[in-house]
Order: structure tokens, then sequence, then C-alpha cells
């Protein structure tokens, strides 16, 4: 138990999770020569030949499980916050966030949720659901908005008793939240001119399926107009069935608005989701009046999926703010490497890509990929398990970190 061996992985060599982050037990006699990494203490090889073997594969993430490492005890305090998220192991250590979710009743589809009450879409109690329907209401959260960056923060704020389990959803538009604080878009101030802002999302996959929770963004950005553009292929296959069904007519319908009331800033949210025919992925037009203000991914896979350099690549050419969030930085320290310059010059896919996406400033997009770029802990992340288990070999949770690829231009903000 522990191993993953050639005919899971493809790799001519074994790993084995240290203990430390699973219920595995330690390398003992049957092994021949286990040998732990040095550097990230996270992954035993079963002899020091695998070890020489894995090496040109461990070096791209082996800094990032390192850095994972480190930051358990501030992953830990923001589960520790909820006295639900030991729910969800089985009898041999895997964890199941489906099965959190569908112990809450939080499962369903967009048919299932969109354009029902608040507690069809929720299935909960009342007491335990972030309600928008605040017209009159006793729950309308103070304003201006004003919390700090951490569920038990919010959830006083939005009048949320700790045992509620919305932020398995609310992790969805917190983290688009958390992103555009990042690129320094967050919220003005309130008395000031109404703000507009256009944000395309890219990599939408299961959220797409919760799109009312991302009206939560109307309280978060009082006074402003929030268009969310939501791309990936769950949008374009969603949009195509909709057209087929006589429901939908445009390639990016407007599938959902709230409006918070005025007692709470008046923000307004719009969100769209695309299926332009012409690509899978968004790519940034050339055109820049058709440039959104910032670009986010949620768990978008940015290093795992070439379809997504498209936008990576012309963000930093056009110089879009760019934020994304993954499970765990040493994910985003894939990205990095993947996304490196040196790298790109030998990998044939990414050549097409530079060719398909007709970078003008090639070196200035070459100086852009070779920047720094820090992840950091999202304290909105998803909160979902408590300890490591079999499945992972560090700390991960949707949404769990971010990571500025493309920064944007400082300016003052509300909270």
């Amino acid at each position: 138990m522990g191993y993953i061996g050639k005919e899971e992985t493809n790799l001519d060599y074994q790993i084995r999770i240290t203990p430390r982050f699973s219920i595995c037990p330690p390398p003992g006699k049957a092994h021949c020569n286990p040998k732990l990494c040095s550097v990230c203490k996270l992954v035993y090889f079963c002899s020091p030949e695998c070890f020489k073997k894995a090496w040109k594969v461990h070096k791209l993430v082996c800094p990032g499980l390192q850095r994972d490492a480190e930051v358990i005890p501030l992953y830990n305090e923001v589960l520790n916050q909820f006295p639900w998220t030991d729910i969800g192991y089985n009898d041999v250590g895997f964890f199941s966030e489906l099965f959190v979710l569908a112990r809450f009743g939080l499962l369903g589809t967009s048919r299932q949720k969109v354009g029902l009450s608040e507690e069809q879409g929720w299935q909960l109690a009342k007491k335990f659901i972030p309600t928008l329907a605040l017209q009159n209401s006793d729950k309308c959260p103070s304003f201006p908005p004003k919390f700090e960056s951490n569920w038990t923060s919010y959830y006083e704020w939005r009048g949320l008793p700790i045992e509620s389990p919305a932020a398995m959803l609310l992790h969805w538009p917190l983290s688009v939240y958390a992103c555009l604080k990042e690129l320094d878009l967050g919220p003005q101030i309130a008395t000031g001119p109404r703000q507009k802002l256009t944000v395309f999302y890219v990599g939408a996959r299961e959220e797409v399926h919760y799109i009312p929770v991302f009206g939560e963004l109307a309280l978060l950005y009082p006074n402003a107009d929030l268009d969310l553009v939501m791309f990936g292929e769950t949008t374009k296959q969603s949009v195509e069935r909709a057209k087929a069904r006589g429901l939908a007519k445009a390639d990016r319908p407007c599938v959902f608005e709230y409006t918070a009331p005025e007692a709470c800033g008046a923000g307004t949210v719009r969100v769209f989701i695309d299926s332009n025919p012409s690509y899978t992925y968004y790519r940034p037009s050339r055109e820049r009046s058709e440039h959104p203000d910032a670009i986010v991914g949620l768990n978008a896979g940015l290093g795992s999926y070439v379809s997504w350099q498209h936008v990576l690549l012309g963000s930093m050419e056009f110089d879009i703010p760019f934020a994304i969030t993954d499970y765990a930085l040493a994910c985003l320290i894939n990205s990095e490497t993947t996304m490196n310059g040196e790298m790109i010059a030998v990998q044939a896919t990414m050549k097409k890509v530079l060719k398909e996406s007709q970078i003008a400033d090639v070196e200035k997009v070459a100086t852009a990929l070779k920047r720094e770029r820090p992840g950091k802990l999202n304290m909105f992340m998803q909160p979902i398990s408590k300890r490591m288990d079999l499945s992972r070999i560090c700390p991960g949770s949707r949404n769990a970190c971010i990571q500025v690829l493309t920064p944007g231009k400082r300016r003052d903000s509300l909270v």
C-alpha cells in the first residue's frame, strides 16, 4: 500500500508516500533500500536507482512540495475553523469531497439549482443559508463590508453560524474575490463613481452547476457592476445543449443576475457563459477593446493543460491582470516550470501555441515568463479534510493557494 507503480503512472520507477502525510506504514524490511528525498521530505523512492531515474521529473515539483510542507500549520488553521471537516473519510483513509457535499445535500446540477428558491437550492436549514434575499431582512450584513481574510470573520459578517457548510460552495465566489484583491482590483470606496468590472473566468467546470452562489460578489462589490464571463469546455457544452432545446440563442448568454439592496451597496453581478464556436478555450483577442479588466482561473490546471497557455501568453503580451488558484503550492511550481521560457523553446507543443497566439512582442512575453511568480495560501479555500490521507502527498484543497501570473495596477480598495 502506498506505492505508485509504472503500470499506473507509465513511469519506470516507484515512489512511496511518506507516513508523515499518509496512513501508510513506513518502509520496512520488505523494501530493498528506500530513499527519502532529502529536500521535500515527502516522497520515498524504492531505491537509489529509482530516485536517479525519477529525479528528472521529481525535481520539477520538489521545491513546491517542500513549501507545501512548510505551510501545513497555516493550512490547518483554515480547516480547523469548521467543526465538520472530519466528515468524508472512508475506512482506508481516503477523503471524498463528494461525500461531504452529499452529506449536506449540496450536490446538484444547474438545472436543479438555477431558478429555485434558496431553500430548494441549498437544501439547508435557513440559519445555515447565506441568503441573498436581503430586502427587509434582519440578516442584511453590515455596510460597508468589513471582515478579515478568513472564514470565521466572513461568517460573522454574513451572520452565519460556523456549523454552516456553506463554505463548501462559497469558496468559488470568495476565491474570485481573493484573486481580484491580489490583482489590486478590490472594491472601491462606495461613495465614489460606480465601479464597472468585467472579469473573464477561464477553466470553468463543476462550478457552472452552482452559478447562483456567485451572487455573493454583489455584496462584496458595492456600488459596482461586475460581469463574470465563464469559459471552458463545460460552458461550451451547456450553451450548445441550451440552444438545441431552444433555451438560448446567443453564444454568450447571461444566465444569472443579482442586485443587492441599497442597504448593502446595490452592487450588481451578472454571470455569462461563453461558447464561442471558434475556440474551445478562451484566447485573448488582438483587439484591446475586447479585453476584460482581469482574468481568473480557479483550479484551472494551467500548468497541466497546454490549451490554457494561449490565455497566459495573451495576458502577458497585453498586460491583462491574471490570477489563478490551485490545489497546492506544488501545482503552482509545476506551472512555473512548464511556463519557463527555456522549456517552451524545446517543446513542440508550446512552439505551436506561440505560433497560434501570434505573439507580436516575443521579447516582452519571454521576459514575463521568466518573472518570479510566488504563491500564497488562499484563506478562502474550500474547507475539506483536516489531515493528510492516502490520496495526497501534500496539503490540497480546492482553491488552496493563489498565484498572480500577470500583475494588475495598484489602486485604493475598500476592504
